[in-house]
């Protein structure tokens, strides 16, 4: 028991002493605004920490009496725009679970009905 307790001691002190770093794995997402497949894509930290000035992805939900809606609102580095909304429940609730950095996919029927949404919370998504 004596020599598995200094064997223990001795791996974490070699352990701590290691000046080896480990890092997960980190990847940017920039918007993306595809207007051939109706599509709206990014993640909101590398958006938020875009060079340019104009990018700008979206999520609002707001409810009223009788309703909830949420809209995606894009626009890129070319002044591009997107927009999308949707009353669909399901679609909601997996747009409330976007965090500040989240990576959102969505795809809309090119007349502002959102038709598919994606959320992503990940380690390697660039936070703000």
């Amino acid at each position: 028991m004596f020599k598995k307790k200094i064997a223990l001691a001795l791996g974490l002190a070699m352990l701590a002493g290691s000046s080896t770093a480990w890092a997960g794995g980190q990847s940017a997402y920039p918007l993306v605004i595809d207007s051939a497949t109706n599509r709206i894509m990014g993640s909101l930290g590398s958006v938020r920490n875009s060079a340019n000035s104009l990018e700008s992805l979206d999520i609002v939900i707001q409810a009223g009496n009788g309703f909830t809606v949420a809209v995606i609102f894009a626009q890129d580095s070319t002044a591009a725009v997107a927009i999308c909304n949707t009353s669909n429940k399901d679609m909601i609730e997996v747009l409330k679970a976007a965090t500040s950095d989240a990576f959102i996919d969505v795809t809309h029927d090119g007349l502002g009905t959102c038709t598919h949404v994606e959320v992503r919370n990940a380690s390697f998504l660039e936070p703000k």
